[in-house]
């Protein structure tokens, strides 16, 4: 629930303002779940946003994450939290390119010089392949998992 907070900041940040998304931001971390899903509720019907389940709550969920390794931002920790929800929903097809590259980047990291999982990565290219493949994502899958907001 610790993530709807951050969320709601980011919501903040760039410019929507509802009063159950002011609430949410203002969340004290570690949140109380129960808070916390009461004024999510409240900020997604005030922003017009639906829940998404299956594929398209995979995509959505990822999306955010994968948005960021693509700005290179926190590369490593936004692939972890990918692979995280990959291994969660049973390495969906969707983002299963992110565990892969997860397990890729682990072994470089465990000091192996080569890796089985990512073809040519090594550890001189292996966060330049993460953001590359995070853009061709993007790119491929914005439309399927992106929202408007009603003003």
């Amino acid at each position: 629930m610790d993530e709807c907070v951050d969320w709601a900041e980011e919501m903040i940040s760039i410019g929507h303002d509802t009063p159950s998304l002011l609430i949410l931001a203002s969340l004290s971390k570690p949140t109380n779940y129960f808070e916390t899903v009461k004024y999510l509720k409240a900020a997604l019907d005030e922003l017009h946003l639906q829940i998404k389940t299956g594929d398209n709550g995979v995509l959505s969920y990822s999306g955010y994450f994968i948005e960021q390794i693509a700005k290179g931002e926190n590369v490593k920790g936004n692939l972890s939290a990918v692979y995280k929800y990959s291994q969660a929903r049973d390495f969906k097809k969707l983002i299963n390119d992110f565990y892969l590259l997860y397990w890729a980047w682990g072994d470089l990291d465990y000091g192996n010089e080569i890796q089985e999982y990512w073809p040519d990565a090594n550890k001189n290219n292996i966060e330049g392949i993460v953001i590359a493949t995070a853009n061709k994502w993007v790119k491929e899958n914005k439309s399927h998992y992106e929202q408007t907001i009603e003003a």
